[in-house]
């Protein structure tokens, strides 16, 4: 096993944003599948009727890639070379997810304006700390 070298600061501060946006990742699940009736009600009858005929291969799309973004997170600050695996599954699993509202749900339909800005970052941020991990990996930053 190779020794870890010395992680500098802005691993830290990558492994600390990894956390927090997907720890919000996860607030999002768990807000979507937890919503009350009048927060559903509330939404309009486009985003209404998306929720309703998602299919369950995209909620567990969405699911993996945030509980595996998550996990991935944790284990980058803990400076494990699985870190790396959980962000390759969870981008794999955004894209899957992202690729079915956009393509088969019709999701681009829904959007409107400043709505674009998440299904634009998430995909940018999964493919970000895939490659942030696999990069500390090869600097044997993680062990």
């Amino acid at each position: 096993m190779m020794d870890k070298q010395k992680a500098p600061t802005g691993f830290w501060v990558v492994g600390i944003l990894a956390l927090v946006w997907n720890t919000m990742g996860l607030a999002a699940y768990f807000q979507q599948f937890m919503m009350s009736p009048e927060a559903f009600a509330a939404l309009r009858p486009e985003q209404q009727n998306l929720l309703l005929n998602q299919p369950v291969w995209l909620t567990s799309a969405f699911a993996v890639a945030v509980f595996a973004g998550f996990v991935g997170s944790i284990l980058l600050l803990a400076r494990k070379r699985l870190a790396v695996r959980m962000f390759l599954l969870s981008m794999i699993a955004v894209f899957i997810q992202f690729g079915g509202l956009l393509l088969f749900l019709g999701y681009a339909d829904v959007l409107t304006g400043s709505e674009w800005i998440m299904p634009i970052l998430i995909p940018i941020f999964a493919v970000g700390f895939y490659l942030f991990a696999r990069k500390a990996e090869k600097q044997s930053i993680l062990a």
